[in-house]
């Protein structure tokens, strides 16, 4: 959530140096908003699933039951997809900075 807050208010700062550079400002295309508060969205639905696989894994260890671990879980998941973001964000940072 934290980083989607951060790409959000990136499209600020950007906009605020080119009209410290330039003098003026051009429209902005709300790419860093949308993607900001998408990552928002996702961090509340991570933390959410976190909440629910967390109870059920206290209730698997209360009852005794064998716990099995999947190679995709949540963590790896997110990991993933944030990695892919971070290589996305800064192939979009290095183009536009051309």
């Amino acid at each position: 959530m934290g980083f989607g807050f951060v790409v959000a208010r990136f499209g600020l700062f950007l906009r605020e140096v080119e009209f410290a550079a330039r003098g003026t400002m051009h429209t902005p295309t709300g790419f860093s908003r949308w993607l900001g508060t998408a990552l928002v969205v996702l961090g509340v639905i991570v933390s959410a699933l976190a909440a629910v696989h967390h109870v059920r894994f206290i209730k698997r260890i209360e009852q005794g039951t064998p716990i099995k671990f999947t190679r995709w879980s949540l963590g790896v998941i997110v990991a993933t997809l944030l990695a892919a973001l971070g290589i996305a964000i800064t192939i979009y940072l290095i183009t536009v900075s051309r």
